[in-house]
């Protein structure tokens, strides 16, 4: 999923853990990505990718890890969509991802919890996206 390094990828720090992110319109992924993974390509579709680094030995790339990661996204009215996450493992990377349908131009506030499988802490991590329709 190389596509998160090319569309404003964050992330959060914990630690020895980062955190990466990404939202964005399910029509930004490719058709060949979009099929290997079961994403349906739809410009009212937002699209998630979590992926958890230890960069205790290696702070300038990070091992991926393994984690439980669950989550909820809110309007700014407060309407609520529990995400449910599917993992995805390529040759020297896991990713996490989920698909949401979401109002053109509005804001929303996702609040996850992601636990990585070799530590007992979980992490909050927070943030707030506005997502639009693609033409």
């Amino acid at each position: 999923l190389t596509l998160a390094n090319s569309r404003g990828e964050q992330k959060q720090v914990f630690g020895d853990y980062e955190v990466h992110y990404i939202g964005l319109t399910s029509n930004f992924l490719s058709p060949e990505t979009a099929l290997a993974y079961g994403i349906q390509r739809s410009r009212t579709l937002g699209f998630l990718s979590i992926s958890v680094l230890n960069t205790k030995e290696s702070k300038d790339l990070g091992v991926p890890v393994t984690a439980t990661v669950t989550g909820t996204i809110r309007n700014l009215i407060g309407q609520a969509t529990e995400l449910e996450f599917k993992e995805v493992k390529e040759t020297g990377s896991v990713y996490y991802i989920s698909t949401f349908r979401f109002d053109n131009e509005d804001r929303y506030n996702i609040d996850l919890k992601v636990t990585p499988s070799d530590q007992k802490r979980t992490f909050n991590v927070k943030f707030n996206q506005q997502f639009y329709f693609e033409k």
